[in-house]
């Protein structure tokens, strides 16, 4: 997102456009079956036990990231053949204790994008909208993510986007009879502006 880019273009980029999350059927079911119950999903982005979800869990999912800072969900813009944006993935920009916490300027990045629509470089270019969004919407000056040490693909793109180890929680994720670290990483405004060529 450029300085002077125009506000008609806050919520999109060149493929995707990010809408809020509705408690709706249709958001419901989307989160049921792409990301709740996705395995891959359940393996690779967090700590719960795995086991099939419920619409409930789902509701009570999208109520959780309705109380986020940002929570969208991320869409495919629509093609003249569509009749409106098709979701794709999830995307959250959320902090602890937010009430208690806003002078720190600092917030918890996290995404999850359904099977078909991995490996097309969605993921770098939502993350890339949603960096931009934290520092020059929410004036925020720090955004951390997390990735377990199995997950090589989400590590190397955090990477590849400009966030910094910081280190890990070691051996904090058991499965499939392995123990894994959770890897922690950053990127700053100013490393952030480094990246877009933003000059003072």
């Amino acid at each position: 997102m450029a300085p002077d880019s125009p506000v008609k273009t806050l919520f999109t980029t060149e493929r995707l456009v990010f809408r809020a999350v509705e408690s709706t059927e249709d958001d419901t079911a989307f989160f049921h079956k792409h990301i709740m119950s996705d395995p891959v999903y359940q393996l690779c982005y967090n700590r719960v036990l795995p086991k099939p979800a419920t619409l409930k869990n789902a509701e009570d999912y999208i109520k959780s990231i309705q109380e986020t800072m940002l929570g969208v969900i991320i869409c495919l813009a629509p093609s003249p053949a569509d009749a409106k944006p098709i979701p794709i993935g999830i995307l959250c920009v959320s902090s602890d204790n937010m009430r208690d916490m806003h002078q720190h300027r600092n917030a918890m990045m996290s995404i999850a994008l359904a099977e078909p629509f991995r490996g097309m470089g969605y993921g770098g270019e939502a993350i890339n909208w949603a960096l931009d969004w934290a520092f020059r919407a929410a004036n925020l000056h720090r955004i951390g993510i997390v990735a377990y040490s199995y997950n090589i693909d989400a590590l190397k793109l955090y990477r590849k986007l400009g966030f910094v180890d910081e280190g890990c929680d070691r051996q904090v994720l058991y499965r499939n009879r392995a123990w894994y670290d959770a890897v922690r990483l950053s990127i700053l405004e100013d490393e952030w502006e480094k990246l877009r060529g933003i000059e003072h």
